[in-house]
């Protein structure tokens, strides 16, 4: 089972009301509580919900995770059918094969073409870098990025210099590295570690570059918004999509509150009002 962690935080809503559930409240916190506890039809409704709030290449986590559930509780179609919807919206990670939430779905006589899909899929995303020794360096950075993150007692100082120099270079050889370059994980692990930067020139600098990457399709609207509000945040400045929020889990202040929402929803952001409940329920105890 996937934990969307990232995704989480980046999730496109729409607040549509889930099919699958009428009662599901699109939780995330809920739904991996509901797997830990093996309470497997409400894990599967609860992620199905998730998805539900998405658009996009980002439904596939849920759906995953919501397959899971569905073939721990024994409703192998339904898993399959879900699988069938997530690689339909763009899953291609090979560890679903050994993932043991999946296990019971193996011995099913689907299981090897629903492989084989995932396979191709994957080795057309594979097949379209331009520069994959430089995806590999990125995917390397970001590791090391979230595991001083991840780490008992998170030393990230040291981690974010070294990765913001590594950046640096790319940059500086390659221009900023989108998609058609090093892939849309790679384009997202250059996102993430500029994000990470406490060099602020430098992250003014990149937002230029994101912005024009934006335009061209090699990068992700809601990645340049976060950028965007960190800069302003940094440079005492309001924030327009409201991504920035202090160690209380409030906003910094924001632009226009009464259209930070509009805005949000234009680049596939839950509101305001969601992000600080997710906020708040991620940090309970």
């Amino acid at each position: 089972m996937k934990r969307v962690a990232l995704f989480l935080l980046l999730c496109a809503c729409d607040r549509s009301t889930p099919k699958e559930s009428p009662v599901a409240v699109a939780d995330p916190k809920q739904a991996a509580a509901a797997h830990d506890a093996k309470q497997w039809k409400r894990c599967a409704e609860l992620w199905l919900a998730v998805a539900a709030t998405t658009k996009g290449e980002a439904m596939a986590a849920p759906l995953y995770d919501a397959a899971c559930c569905q073939a721990q509780g024994g409703d192998l179609d339904d898993a399959f059918a879900t699988l069938d919807r997530a690689i339909a919206t763009g899953l291609d990670d090979p560890a679903i094969q050994n993932d043991p939430d999946l296990a019971p779905l193996r011995a099913d006589r689907r299981w090897p073409a629903l492989l084989a899909r995932v396979a191709e899929l994957r080795a057309k995303s594979e097949a379209a870098v331009g520069n994959p020794a430089l995806r590999d360096t990125l995917l390397a950075m970001e590791r090391d990025d979230q595991a001083a993150r991840e780490a008992e007692e998170p030393q990230t100082d040291g981690v974010d210099a070294r990765t913001t120099e590594a950046l640096k270079a790319i940059v500086a050889k390659h221009g900023w590295p989108g998609k058609s370059l090093v892939g849309k994980d790679g384009a997202h692990a250059a996102w993430l570690i500029v994000q990470h930067s406490r060099d602020f020139a430098f992250q003014k600098q990149c937002l230029e570059m994101l912005e024009i990457a934006v335009a061209q399709g090699e990068a992700q609207a809601v990645e340049h918004a976060y950028l965007s509000d960190r800069v302003a945040v940094n440079e005492g400045k309001p924030q327009r999509w409201g991504t920035q929020f202090d160690k209380a889990n409030k906003p910094y202040p924001i632009e226009d509150v009464a259209h930070v929402d509009e805005w949000r929803k234009a680049i596939g952001l839950s509101t305001l009002a969601d992000y600080e409940r997710f906020l708040r329920e991620r940090a309970a105890p």
